[in-house]
């Protein structure tokens, strides 16, 4: 019988395209990806057989002596050829998310292991008795009466595959779906087309064109892999983990954290940055290797990896930790430049401590701020259940119900004039004192709120509040000159915070000058253009400023003199290390410097007298801290500066 090869050898051209795409690109990472190569050369293999056998009775005359060769050669073709359908089943457990499935060696391990063990066990018999095919004397081909058995194989395989795809269908989209189940549309029309037409190759056609199809449409390496780091990317794992959720798969996860990422991109530039993020990717697969147990890497941006391992791999995830933890604190050299990673480490059980999906995806990019700090791994099931991380965990809900609740209370720190010998200032400070966790400190909800955006409505909290407060008659009679206000780096860059200031001044009649804004560096150098300009209209209205936190950034001495600011504050940091002679030093040069611009010095973090002395005879202008006071309430507040300058007047 006339065989057409044609169809085999588009075939063949069609899934080497695949085989060789997917190794250019480096798309050979992970189970999925692996079992789509496997899959492509099984394609490749069955073609080339089957164009081989097909030469004989065709192309090349049918003779005795071949007989061997014929027989060795479909014997091989049979056996790759009906691989290749509980390979694509393979795909799909992967795909899915359920190869913990066969992992427990029940029903589906049988149902994908069985058939094709019979598949073996049948061509191994017909060595001896040709039931499923034979070679004639004259090495003529013929089909045997029991091969109609490796056909009911293939269906109960097809059968397999269109129920795994059913009832997974709704942890994939539409169209990921109807692709997924062609697979069983194109390879039933071809095995009946070739089964009544025996010379119409086209079943290992078919097997190309789905395999092309599951390459390109639905597993997409150029989204699933980060092709810069070379791990699997945040696509992928927001695939992969809705995956988990969605049909219970157990996994390990060891989330870690390159906190230091944006000072190397700054300092490293792009290019060796990345190559040092592909570097941290290359050690976690070698670790991965050594220890012996299969994981997925993925990159999720932000300095973010996370790798994920099946549940019964919880000691070798564990033992990898440690690893890992101990490969970030010795520094690697990368185009002559010597590099260190400051990280944090973190393993999970889903769904045991993340049971949702949502969970999930908000402990991923806020763990290394939800943790606490430590030098080697944190095991998230042993402080899941901590105050400071439930805390830190619900902060977002923490500030809503704030917020909502009017939770949120201004607290006041008094300012001592050094000139004046009394309290002339006090610094504003929030605090937060919720039903559930008690106080909640500024440490752990203004970076929060700043990331979630609620710094916007807890600013226009403590704006209303002061001028409020500023307007009363308590304030007035205190002697109080003014009262300092915190700008985050969120309200300097919003455009309408001259306007939301003016309908203040006009709402509680409150001048200017009893007002005195801080800002920090960071908030002077974010967005100099829209900063410099509500900074200049708020200090043309009469408004002052302070720069608070000096010294905790890269001082900017360029910006501090072209700012109008009356007040630097010189952050706690110079308080502490006093003592240091060259840390003394450097303090008496910039109290000096700084007074020499006419600007007046407030000195935060005085604890006691000793230190209050040396900052007064050095010439620093206020004093803030412990040594006076802590931050106190209002009425508490204006009972002390009402006492102590009452105390001082009577003298």
């Amino acid at each position: 019988m006339m065989r057409i090869i044609y169809f085999d050898l588009c075939a063949v051209v069609l899934a080497s395209t695949v085989l060789v795409f997917l190794v250019f690109r480096k798309y050979t990472r992970g189970r999925t990806n692996r079992l789509i190569l496997m899959l492509s050369v099984l394609v490749i293999l069955s073609g080339m057989l089957d164009v081989f056998d097909s030469l004989f009775g065709t192309y090349l005359q049918q003779r005795p002596s071949n007989a061997y060769i014929q027989y060795v050669s479909n014997t091989v073709f049979y056996i790759i050829r009906n691989a290749t359908t509980p390979a694509y089943l393979l795909f799909l457990y992967s795909y899915f998310g359920i190869w913990h499935l066969l992992k427990e060696r029940g029903i589906h391990f049988w149902a994908v292991t069985a058939p094709f063990a019979i598949l073996l066990t049948g061509m191994i018999m017909n060595c001896f008795g040709q039931g499923i095919f034979y070679i004639d004397d004259m090495g003529v081909y013929h089909r045997g009466r029991f091969l109609a058995v490796i056909y009911v194989l293939a269906l109960f395989y097809l059968i397999h595959i269109c129920y795994i795809t059913l009832r997974y269908r709704k942890t994939v989209q539409r169209g990921e779906f109807i692709m997924l189940i062609s697979f069983v549309v194109f390879n039933m029309a071809a095995i009946i087309t070739q089964r009544i037409n025996p010379g119409m190759r086209v079943e290992v056609l078919a097997l190309a064109l789905t395999t092309f199809m599951t390459a390109t449409a639905i597993q997409r390496p150029e989204e699933i892999v980060d092709s810069v780091v070379g791990a699997l990317s945040e696509h992928g794992f927001v695939t992969d983990m809705h995956k988990v959720y969605a049909v219970g798969r157990p996994v390990n996860l060891l989330f870690i954290k390159v906190c230091n990422h944006r000072a190397l991109r700054l300092n490293l530039g792009l290019d060796i940055y990345n190559g040092a993020l592909a570097r941290t990717r290359e050690k976690f697969v070698q670790i991965g290797r050594d220890l012996e147990f299969y994981n997925d890497i993925y990159y999720i941006g932000r300095g973010i990896f996370i790798i994920a391992a099946d549940a019964e791999n919880y000691p070798g995830m564990l033992e990898a930790g440690h690893l890992i933890v101990n490969y970030m604190k010795e520094s690697f050299t990368l185009s002559n430049i010597e590099i260190s990673l400051n990280a944090r480490v973190c393993l999970a059980r889903v769904p045991h401590d993340l049971q949702s999906y949502s969970a999930l995806m908000s402990f991923a990019v806020t763990f290394h701020r939800t943790i606490p700090e430590a030098d080697d791994v944190i095991l998230l099931s042993e402080i899941i259940e901590s105050h400071d991380y439930r805390m830190k965990n619900d902060i977002d809900d923490i500030i809503k119900r704030g917020i909502e609740e009017s939770r949120f209370r201004m607290y006041y720190q008094p300012i001592y004039s050094v000139k004046q010998n009394r309290f002339v200032s006090a610094e504003a400070l929030i605090r937060l004192e919720d039903d559930e966790y008690g106080f909640v400190s500024p440490a752990i909800f203004i970076p929060a709120a700043e990331i979630s955006g609620a710094i916007h409505d807890i600013g226009d909290f403590v704006l209303e509040d002061v001028f409020r407060f500023v307007r009363g008659r308590d304030f007035s009679g205190s002697g109080l000159e003014y009262i300092e206000i915190n700008l985050s780096v969120a309200q300097c860059i919003e455009p309408e915070l001259v306007g939301k200031i003016k309908e203040l001044i006009t709402k509680y009649q409150v001048k200017p000058s009893q007002i005195n804004l801080e800002i920090t560096e960071t908030a002077a150098d974010y967005d100099p253009a829209v900063t410099d300009n509500n900074i200049f209209s708020l200090w043309n209205m009469g408004f002052k400023f302070s720069l608070d936190d000096y010294g905790t950034g890269y001082s900017n001495i360029k910006r501090v003199v072209s700012l109008p600011l009356d007040i630097v504050k010189f952050d706690k940091s110079f308080v502490d290390e006093m003592d240091d002679p060259k840390m003394w030093i450097a303090i008496v040069n910039t109290v000096n410097m700084l007074k020499r611009m006419n600007k007046k010095i407030l000195i935060e973090g005085v604890e006691d007298k000793r230190t209050m002395d040396r900052f007064v005879e050095l010439g620093c202008d206020y004093i803030q801290g412990f040594y006076f006071s802590k931050p106190l309430s209002r009425d508490d507040f204006l009972k002390f500066v009402n006492d102590y300058n009452s105390g001082r007047a009577a003298k």
